[in-house]
């Protein structure tokens, strides 16, 4: 027993101070708010991007490695430890900003890596890089329920909380493009989006 224990240190070690790190994305806000007044956690919002995946997993077009999509849900903004959290209209796709987020990311995941043990911290980087390129379909998936997830929060949180680009985004149709390749998730934004202009008109 004692030689186990002495065999298990290191990845013990290894693993607390990971989990010592991690515990900070439940420090580093979003620009997101909550339904009862306060800014939202990184961390809150990764737990219900794994609930909403979970829940979708059975009604999307093609099978989904749900294993592989929750790692992904669960890892995809553990670089917002070190990089913060960056809203996604100071960061748009395919801009110059996103390009430079993206190697700031790519920069703070490989110093998470070095104090990892190596399984470990290759699955980490893998998995956070597969969610990155978006070639798959779950890194698709998973990338298309967090941005839906944002919205709903977006809506929960209320019209005072907008800004004039994001209400503008989330009535016009800003979803559409990450979820038109899976007819659930598609029909799932474009509900997103008439709760979006629902809470929009409230205004008037």
């Amino acid at each position: 027993m004692l030689n186990s224990i002495i065999d298990h240190k290191e990845k013990v070690e290894s693993l607390l101070n990971f989990q010592h790190f991690a515990e900070k994305l439940k420090c580093v806000v979003r620009h997101g708010w909550t339904s009862s007044g306060r800014q939202e956690s990184v961390a809150e919002h990764c737990w219900r991007l794994a609930l909403m995946i979970i829940q979708c997993s059975g009604s999307l077009d093609q099978r989904l490695d749900l294993e592989k999509a929750l790692k992904m849900a669960i890892i995809h903004d553990i670089a917002e430890v070190i990089t913060d959290d960056i809203p996604y209209f100071l960061a748009r796709e395919g801009s110059e900003e996103k390009k430079t987020k993206q190697k700031k990311e790519k920069s703070a995941i490989e110093s998470i890596k070095k104090n990892l043990d190596n399984d470990f911290g290759d699955e980490l980087e893998e998995v956070w890089r597969e969610y990155e390129q978006n070639d798959t379909y779950e890194a698709k998936v998973v990338k298309a329920i967090d941005k839906i997830e944002a919205q709903i929060q977006q809506n929960e949180a209320g019209l005072s909380t907008w800004l004039e680009c994001e209400r503008k985004d989330a009535t016009e149709g800003y979803l559409l493009q990450f979820c038109n390749f899976d007819s659930f998730l598609l029909a799932l934004s474009k509900e997103v989006i008439s709760e979006s202009i629902k809470t929009s008109l409230r205004r008037k």
